[in-house]
Parts: structure tokens; C-alpha cells; sequence
């Protein structure tokens, strides 16, 4: 008889709140792999994650490496740290789930693309809103045509990140920006996968609290297709609110995280109401680190590898300069 295929070992490189995401997504799915090691430069944070998931804890990331060697790694560290801990598990085959944004910088990021691509080893990008299940079933029906052509993107991610000045989200040099890399990564990101590629980009940021980074932003984009989107974010808005919305020539959607389920709401020219799609599937962690294990168990390519992540820093990085020049910026193909 064939043997069941082995559980997928795979180890978390930093043990901050989007590890223990991480970390929850996979014990969600023990059929498919096994967390055997999380490293952390504060070992009390890898010891005390480690404990609640039963695995081993290290405070040097190549030691865990080289003990353990697992599969596959989840990179949940500060963006400034993504190249060296990337660089340490692809010169040892490990296929890489790298948290968003891929780097702090772009050519950082794009020298983690080459490594990954040179050892022809798995780098895939942790843009966890593409893998909520309403926005896969929103993206479904825009290729279905449903909306019809897709004119207008509309996104709003925003809330009170109290105590944000004591971290190092607004340390430039370790986040490489404010709320714009920080939370309109994904906002950039769903645009693409909704709307097509970004052809031009404009931008504003604020900044109200005494820190070194903007706390508030919003980027214009337009797709190569000629569609438009508006996306704003802000650390500094409560209550907050995260929606996303498509607006097209026969109809609009709607994703409202905030409402009950944050299931998919749309209305066609020939509705007489909106029409509520049930979801009652895993969350995005789980449907994003799923897809991951999959490509790692069978050789696949994933859906929003390195290149995908690198691409979103380069609209980022045009963002940036559009908003210190008041300019239009054209992002390159």
C-alpha cells in the first residue's frame, strides 16, 4: 500500500503577533504539516511562543536552521531583516513564506527574488487579503464578467494602532516607511489582483502623531486597462474601517470587513437588491499558508510569489516619490 505522505515541517522565523498567525494557521491544519521550531532574537518571545504550540524555541535563526532544517519557513520578521532570514533558508532548500511587505526597500526586495530564483527555490509572498475567501469569490465574479468591466476600485483600511510610536513600524530604517508599506501593501496588491496591473501612480501622506513616518495616506492608482482606484489607510482613525469595493459597468461589490462574516455583498443593473454570498470557509491565514503547504508538497508555483511582492515595492517606492514631488508617477512594466 502507498505511505501517507509525511506532514510538512515547517519552522516560524520571528514570534511577534503575525508568527502567532502564522502559527494558528498551520495547528489548523495538522493533516497537512508540523510546527517544529520558532527562532527569535528574544528568546523569551521564541520560548513562550514555542510553549503554546508544543516546539522547539531558538534565538539564532541559522542554529534553528541547521538543528531542525524543516521544510519550509515563515519569515514574520521586521521588514529590514526578510533578506538575511530568506537568504538563510533557500542556501539550504527551504521553501520561503515571506510576510508582506516583501522587503523594506526595492532592491532588497529584488535581491531576494534573485536568490530565491538562482537556487530555484519556493519564495512566495505573504499577501494574506487575497486568500480571504470573499475577495477570491469578488475575484471569481470579475472574471466571470458579472460586474462587467471593472471602472473603479475603492479601498479603506484604517484604526488606532495605539502605542505605534513605541515600535518599530516607525523606524524607517527597519520598516522602511509608515502606514503606506505597512498596510497599503495589501491595498496595492488587491488592486492588482482585482483590477489589473498599476500603469501611474499619486499620492498623499500625513503624518499627525510625533513620529518619523506617515501615520496617514492615500495613493490614486490607474491600471494599465484605464481603470482608477483610490485607497487610503490611516493609523490614527478610530473607530476604523476596512472595506473594499468594486464599482464596474454592470454592477458593484462589496467586501465590509467590520459587518458580520465580511461576506461578499454586490448589486447588478438588474437587481431589485444587493445579494449577500455565503462564506463559511477557513479564514485568510489558514486559505494563505494552505496554498503555501500545497506548493511546497507538490512542486507548484505560487499564486503571489517573490516577483509578485517585488512588484508591489516598486508602486510603493513610486508612491513615495509622487507624494514628496506632487507628481504623477508612471510605474515601469
Amino acid at each position: 500500500m502507498p505511505q501517507e505522505p509525511k506532514p510538512i515541517r515547517v519552522a516560524l522565523i520571528g514570534a511577534g503577533g503575525i508568527a502567532r498567525s502564522h502559527a494558528r494557521a498551520y495547528a489548523a491544519q495538522p493533516e497537512r504539516c508540523r510546527l517544529v521550531a520558532v527562532a527569535d532574537i528574544a528568546a523569551g518571545k521564541a520560548d513562550n511562543l514555542a510553549a503554546g504550540f508544543r516546539c522547539q524555541a531558538f534565538s539564532d535563526v541559522d542554529a534553528m536552521l541547521e538543528q531542525v532544517h524543516p521544510d519550509a519557513v515563515s519569515v514574520c520578521t521586521p521588514p529590514t531583516a526578510h533578506l538575511s532570514c530568506v537568504r538563510a533558508a533557500v542556501e539550504r532548500g527551504i521553501a520561503v513564506l515571506c510576510e508582506k511587505p516583501l522587503s523594506h526597500d526595492l532592491r532588497t526586495a529584488g535581491e531576494m527574488v534573485a536568490i530565491a530564483g538562482q537556487a530555484h527555490v519556493l519564495l512566495m509572498t505573504a499577501l494574506c487579503h487575497r486568500f480571504h475567501g470573499p475577495m477570491m469569490q469578488l475575484k471569481a465574479m470579475i472574471d466571470a464578467g458579472k460586474l462587467g468591466q471593472p471602472l473603479h476600485f475603492h479601498n479603506r483600511f484604517a484604526f488606532r494602532f495605539k502605542g505605534v510610536e513605541n515600535t518599530w513600524f516607525v523606524v524607517p530604517e527597519i520598516s522602511g516607511g509608515g502606514i503606506l508599506i505597512d498596510t497599503l501593501v495589501h491595498s496595492i496588491d488587491l488592486f492588482r489582483y482585482l483590477i489589473g496591473e498599476v500603469s501611474a501612480v499619486s499620492a498623499h501622506v500625513s503624518t499627525t502623531l510625533p513620529i518619523a513616518v506617515e501615520d496617514s495616506a492615500v495613493v490614486m492608482l490607474r491600471s494599465v486597462g484605464g481603470a482608477s482606484g483610490v485607497c487610503s489607510c490611516s493609523w490614527v482613525s478610530p473607530p476604523g474601517q476596512a472595506v473594499v469595493q468594486v464599482f464596474g459597468s454592470e454592477g458593484t461589490a462589496t467586501i465590509d470587513y467590520n459587518s458580520s462574516g465580511a461576506q461578499l455583498c454586490y448589486r447588478t443593473a438588474g437587481d431589485s437588491d444587493w445579494v449577500t454570498v455565503p462564506y463559511d470557509g477557513p479564514d485568510r491565514f489558514v486559505n494563505e499558508t494552505a496554498h503555501f503547504l500545497e506548493c511546497v508538497a507538490e512542486g507548484k508555483h505560487p499564486r503571489v510569489d517573490g516577483s509578485e511582492g517585488a512588484r508591489v515595492i516598486a508602486i510603493i517606492d513610486a508612491a513615495y516619490r509622487a507624494a514628496a514631488n506632487g507628481t504623477v508617477e508612471p510605474v515601469q512594466a
